[in-house]
């Protein structure tokens, strides 16, 4: 942004500076057609400042140049990006002269491929996803998370007593082999049940299984705990177990970018704003649902502030966002671990080679950790 700056001595023994900051053309007209007198000065400064403020561009003005970053998201504006969205939404990031664009597209591989080719900087995906790539040979840093916790539920029909009793019963998931199948699986064994004798059948998303549940044509089914509240209201369904206390360190999304777009200057000052802001965002959200929940309710208009404040005070209980930016190499290991084992991805995968600090020590500098 190019800011023209003009300045007359001798004014009242003052140095009058007047910024010209996104100025409406009359005003420019005025000035440039009149002469610099002392009053012609101090009405155009003061009609420049009002107008500045008015707009929102006062400190725009100032940041002669602003990083732009491009994100990536998997899924529509759901829970898990909420961080991410009270610091686009409540203008932190614009404030803090990043321009962030987004996109938002269908499902992880969708988003990780974008990235691959260098159409989007980051995105936010699950650890399957990321560790595949880098597995396959894609040259990926994990640099923060909005929410590293999974936030999963498993719900049963109302005849269901607990876990136990998911063995020898029918239970729907997306595919599989996937996280919908093996974690209820180990789940169900880590309960004393028989994960191998659960009869998986394949429905697809989050709402489609919840409703296969409700319909009665399943006996459980495991979904995020925007879908369980959603459930639970309606008075069909019960929580049996909670993904995150059950595996604490089992990982739900990360944020994954190229070695190199994150090594370019520009970019890597964008990314420290960017989690910089990200932790700004997780912060508010645990310690104010009421206005995250608003927040959310704005870009998701078919669910209530009302609905989704009681969702983000369920997540704030299991401790899922990334309050420090969401790093956290006890959780890469559990779940490279866990996904090796499951034959879900073909190598294994350390923090050593995957976590990139820089981004979220350089944020965590300037706000202090919680």
């Amino acid at each position: 942004m190019r800011i023209l700056l003009m300045t007359t001595n001798n004014v009242a023994s003052c140095s009058f500076v007047l910024y010209i900051i996104q100025t409406p053309c009359s005003l420019l007209r005025t000035v440039m057609k009149d002469s610099i007198s002392r009053r012609n000065v101090l009405k155009a400064a003061s009609a420049l400042t009002l107008t500045a403020l008015a707009t929102g561009n006062w400190q725009r003005a100032f940041a002669a140049d602003r990083d732009t970053l491009k994100v990536v998201f998997p899924t529509t504006e759901t829970t898990y990006q909420l961080p991410y969205l009270v610091a686009k939404d409540t203008g932190w990031f614009d404030e803090h002269g990043l321009d962030v664009e987004e996109l938002f597209v269908n499902g992880d591989a969708v988003a990780m491929r974008s990235v691959l080719s260098k159409a989007a900087d980051v995105t936010l995906v699950g650890p399957p996803t990321v560790f595949q790539a880098y597995a396959n040979g894609a040259k990926l840093k994990y640099i923060g998370s909005t929410q590293p916790r999974v936030d999963y539920q498993i719900l049963g029909s109302p005849g269901i007593g607990s876990v136990q009793d998911l063995s020898n019963r029918s239970f729907a998931s997306a595919a599989p082999s996937d996280m919908t199948t093996e974690v209820p699986r180990l789940v169900i064994q880590k309960h004393g049940g028989d994960g191998n004798k659960v009869r998986f059948l394949q429905v697809g998303g989050h709402s489609a299984r919840l409703q296969a549940l409700e319909a009665g044509k399943v006996d459980g089914t495991m979904v995020n705990t925007l879908t369980s509240v959603i459930g639970q209201r309606g008075g069909k369904v019960k929580v049996l177990s909670k993904v995150a206390e059950e595996f604490p360190d089992m990982g739900y999304v990360l944020y994954t970018g190229l070695s190199d777009v994150l090594d370019d200057p520009a970019r890597a000052r964008a990314l420290t704003t960017f989690m910089q802001g990200n932790i700004y965002g997780a912060r508010l959200v645990q310690n104010d649902p009421d206005t995250a929940a608003r927040i959310l309710a704005k870009r998701v208009p078919d669910l209530s502030a009302d609905i989704l404040s009681q969702v983000i005070k369920e997540l704030n209980s299991n401790n899922v966002w990334g309050l420090d930016g969401g790093l956290d190499e006890s959780m890469i290991s559990f779940t490279a671990d866990i996904l090796l084992k499951w034959q879900m991805i073909p190598a294994a995968v350390t923090p050593d080679a995957i976590v990139d600090r820089r981004f979220v020590d350089e944020a965590l500098a300037a706000l202090k950790p919680a």
